[in-house]
């Protein structure tokens, strides 16, 4: 089965929008945590791993930043520069494989106390 390039380009413009709203939000939250004040004291509250819960969220800033980077690239390659008409349908499936494999890898695991 295949997909036509420009769907696939427009495909890639959505992921990378996507990730780059992901990025701001989650930068957002860790710039309102570092300083003192209200808006520290409403996102926070009481919890108990503040640090560990603010290191995932710069983590997955940076994650999110990445995927948009990456896939405005591809848009631009595939929408300007690749001159083929179809390719694989697999292929997205495969990029949003790569996606979810990459936040579970690189997301730091909840610590267990014993």
């Amino acid at each position: 089965m295949y997909i036509t390039k420009i769907s696939l380009s427009y495909f890639f413009l959505g992921i990378g929008i996507l990730s780059a709203v992901f990025y701001v939000y989650f930068k957002f939250i860790t710039i309102k945590t570092s300083s003192e004040g209200k808006d520290k004291d409403k996102i926070v509250g009481d919890m108990k791993d503040f640090e560990s819960w603010k290191d995932r969220n710069n983590k997955m800033s940076y994650l999110s930043l990445f995927w948009a980077v990456v896939s405005i690239l591809t848009f631009i390659f595939l929408k300007f520069y690749y001159s083929a008409g179809l390719l694989s349908i697999f292929f997205p499936f495969i990029y949003l494989a790569a996606i979810i494999v990459s936040i579970v890898l690189f997301l730091p695991k909840k610590k267990i106390a014993r």
